[in-house]
């Protein structure tokens, strides 16, 4: 009998470097994930993070509203588009085997570009122990040398210092900013976003040695050629 890995390889993905491991969000994984949400994920001292305030939803397990139903949604979108030409990797981020944030690498015509982009956040009490830097450095490490990126995009709310210095330890440099919507209870507001970009040339490397398990079968899986 096939096991789910073979069935779709990119669950077979594990990177790992020094404490912290990145794998492909399963089923599994969401009741330890939803208590993590619940538990704050946003510094209270800094600039709402995400384009949709969907940590914030009212907690109403089993119902069709609110938190965790909306975010089921877009977690299993992810799976259910997978595809060569627009694929989104929604990697849960533990550190000594403990379920503490997510770090997302997707990108859109990927054999023809060359170019991923970068997501992440943190559990707030994770946060400021080096993990953050450490999961993007991993993640853009795994884009260059496993599946031939040419660079890494990424952005931040401008006045979010946390996710600027995770940027600058990475490796990122200033690529322009933009003016973005934010959507929340109050309604839309706009926002400026900083926009960084890292390349071989300027990406810095974690200390620790960077382990990796399926990236083969998932660059047959997207036809990715090296």
């Amino acid at each position: 009998m096939l096991s789910l890995e073979d069935i779709f390889p990119p669950f077979a993905l594990r990177i790992t470097c020094g404490p912290v491991e990145l794998r492909v969000l399963r089923d599994d994984d969401l009741p330890e994930l939803v208590e993590l949400v619940r538990r704050g994920i946003e510094a209270p001292d800094l600039p709402m993070p995400f384009l949709q305030d969907w940590h914030t939803r009212p907690f109403a397990p089993g119902s069709p509203d609110g938190f965790p139903t909306t975010s089921l949604a877009w977690w299993w979108s992810q799976r259910a588009t997978f595809g060569a030409d627009d694929w989104r990797l929604a990697l849960t981020v533990h550190r000594d085997d403990e379920l503490v944030g997510m770090q997302d690498l997707h990108a859109k015509d990927f054999a023809q570009t060359r170019h991923v982009d970068t997501g992440s956040w943190l559990g707030l009490a994770h946060q400021g122990r080096g993990t953050g830097t450490l999961m993007r450095q991993m993640v853009v490490g795994f884009a260059f040398d496993e599946l031939g990126a040419l660079d890494c995009g990424s952005g931040y709310i401008v006045g979010n210092h946390a996710s600027a210095a995770v940027s600058r330890k990475t490796g990122y440099v200033e690529n322009g900013r933009r003016r973005i919507v934010q959507h929340t209870a109050e309604g839309k507001a706009g926002v400026d976003e900083q926009r960084v970009l890292v390349t071989p040339a300027t990406y810095v490397r974690p200390a620790d040695r960077l382990v990796v398990e399926g990236a083969e079968a998932l660059r047959r899986f997207l036809g990715i050629e090296q």
